[in-house]
């Protein structure tokens, strides 16, 4: 049996490769459909569920079907592999549904006729499943079921009997032998069906159909209270079923009849005052179907004819559809095509893998894997120079994927931190400098990559020997550099040439460009005056001011509390200024000075001193 399986899956992933399904931020990895029998809807699958065995790292796509159940090895999803399949009591239900427990899956359909509640043990997987329990001792039918810590709810119970629970609670002490805890008609009998419920740590969300919702609560002492319910909202119609974001927040539900109502948006931080923030569609006749919550913002929803659904609920009042995959080609709104049965299309879909592919199943094309960047977890990536200079700006290179917020931290960096998606960051400290990305996206996940970047720097001190005279070519202008990496360079200007000593020049101002051998460069200027013969004495050229300098309209010259003498001369030696008896300070008009280098000299009784002064 299992060959002939494996046999119709490989054919028919060839088959439906062929078909075009619309898609928006999502790939689709592979597509099979082993299900030989159809139901009276005409199809072949219903419910769904994965099971990751951490044993031998394998993750499977558990798919209720018409016939029965099959667990599909997904752990290469490109290449999808029967490994088991066993039958229900009947051919050709409409109703599976499936929850698994440590390595125990538990099945139950909600189909007339023959019928069982069946517990596989999945532990010898991807070889086989082995059948532990499939009798009617606890119940013959349920609508669906969920697993909260070690127990199991179930759903629209019909006993053996033929009577009825609106919902029970079982004990997963022993897996492969459930022990009934409680029915809630016990404590709370008004409520006459529970269609589907979302159980967080024994606080229930009910969706109790025509009833609306109601939020219980399952005790210590074995007993169910009543916490708050949601019986009137905007695009109300039967409650179906609901998902509750880790922060227990807000809850995403869903009404299936009549089609086409929306997904309602509620804030539940308060059960007993439920806030309905939103309603949101796709399109209008879209009828969602089941939702699975993945985090405080992402939740995917199966709906039928118009496939699965990822919407971004960061806000939960204005919930925004960021992506979906039409699994149903046959109708639905991506193919303008609402003709046939509202709720064909896809049933439900398990985006809980580690490798956070994501299993859909259709009713009528089968197991769908799929993957979104939206739910990928983030790979943070960038690239950057490994040495650098100081005070050069360093552009980033980010190559992340699946990642949507960026936040970068830069040791010693200007700026020290950015979100920017490719920031610009420059260091004015020489030595190793440490760069981390943590990238994350939608998901509740963040990963960080860190790398170095060696920051280095040169230091250029220079020094001179004055030339002998205002008209002489033999000043000496001489650089000292450090730091960086050797070898040097030099540049001189406006002449000087390419030494660390440039010889023979006359009197005027020189810059030199020193480049180590990571290019990194600096550079300082001197100025080259002539000896004059004039000596300091007693006075002090520190307290003798000139400002501005450089000058351009005007300069002044200060020697405070005390009466001083200037001249002023070119580069040449000339005297172009000067005046006598100046206290405190001297402001000079420069409108007749060329541009250039002058020599201000002061005379303090018999002492005398210089400083330079450039004209702009």
């Amino acid at each position: 049996m299992k060959h002939f399986f494996i046999t119709a899956l490989v054919i028919y992933a060839f088959i439906s490769k062929a078909q075009t399904y619309s898609a928006s931020n999502f790939t689709m990895i592979s597509v099979v459909s082993p299900e030989t029998y159809t139901n009276s809807y005409g199809a072949k699958y219903s419910g769904c569920w994965g099971w990751y065995q951490a044993s031998k790292n394998k993750e499977y796509a558990i798919a209720g079907s018409a016939s029965g159940t099959f667990w599909i090895d997904v752990t290469n999803p490109s290449t999808p592999t029967v490994s088991a399949y066993r039958a229900g009591k009947k051919l050709n239900t409409v109703w599976r549904e499936i929850k698994t427990y440590q390595n125990f899956c538990y099945v139950i359909t909600d189909d007339g006729g023959p019928a069982s509640f069946q517990i596989f043990d999945m532990q010898y997987l991807p070889d086989s499943v082995h059948k532990v329990f499939d009798n009617q001792t606890l119940f013959k039918r349920g609508h669906t079921l969920y697993v909260d810590g070690n127990k199991l709810y179930v759903a629209g119970v019909t006993y053996s009997n033929n009577t009825t629970s609106s919902m029970n609670v079982y004990s997963l002490a022993n897996p492969a032998s459930p022990v009934l805890l409680r029915e809630l008609k016990q404590d709370i009998s008004f409520i006459s069906y529970v269609h589907d419920m979302m159980p967080v740590n024994d606080t229930i969300y009910a969706s109790c159909g025509n009833q609306g919702m109601y939020v219980l609560k399952y005790n210590s002492n074995n007993t169910f209270t009543q916490l708050g319910s949601l019986t009137t909202y905007s695009g109300s119609g039967y409650n179906h079923s609901s998902a509750l974001t880790p922060n227990h927040q807000t809850l995403v539900f869903t009404d299936e009849v009549p089609a086409g109502k929306p997904i309602k948006v509620a804030n539940v931080s308060n059960p007993a005052n439920i806030q309905v923030l939103a309603i949101t569609n796709q399109f209008v006749q879209t009828t969602p179907h089941n939702p699975f919550m993945v985090s405080n913002a992402l939740c995917f929803m199966s709906s039928y004819q118009d496939g699965l659904q990822l919407y971004n609920i960061s806000s939960p009042s204005t919930p925004t559809l960021v992506g979906y995959f039409d699994t149903y080609y046959q109708g639905g709104g991506n193919n303008n095509n609402w003709t046939g049965d509202d709720y064909d299309g896809q049933w439900g879909s398990y985006p809980y893998f580690p490798s956070k592919n994501i299993f859909a199943l259709d009713q009528m094309n089968g197991v769908f894997m799929l993957k979104t960047h939206l739910f990928q977890d983030p790979v943070p990536m960038f690239n950057t120079p490994s040495v650098t200079c100081t005070g050069v700006s360093v552009n980033m290179v980010n190559t992340s994927t699946s990642s949507t917020t960026y936040t970068w931290n830069f040791s010693g960096g200007t700026p020290a931190t950015s979100n920017a998606f490719n920031p610009s960051v420059s260091f004015n400290a020489p030595g190793i400098h440490t760069i981390t990305l943590l990238a994350g996206n939608n998901t509740s996940t963040t990963v960080m990559s860190t790398k170095t970047i060696n920051v280095t720097g040169i230091t250029a001190v220079a020094s001179l020997t004055n030339a002998s005279c205002g008209a002489c070519v033999d000043g000496i202008a001489s650089v000292n550099a450090s730091g960086g990496s050797t070898p040097y360079s030099y540049t001189w200007s406006p002449t000087g040439g390419n030494a660390s000593t440039a010889n023979n020049l006359a009197v005027g101002c020189y810059t030199v460009t020193v480049k180590d051998a990571n290019a990194c460069s600096t550079f300082t200027s001197t100025c080259i005056g002539f000896a004059t013969g004039i000596q300091n004495t007693t006075v002090t050229n520190q307290s003798l001011f000139i400002y501005p300098n450089p000058a351009k309209n005007n300069v002044t010259i200060e020697y405070a509390g005390t009466v001083f003498n200037y001249c002023i001369y070119d580069n040449l030696g000339r005297l172009v200024a000067s005046n006598k008896n100046n206290r405190d300070k001297a402001k000079v008009n420069l409108d007749e000075f060329t541009r250039g280098l002058y020599i201000v000299e002061i005379e303090i009784g018999k002492d005398k001193l210089r400083k330079k002064l450039i004209v702009d």
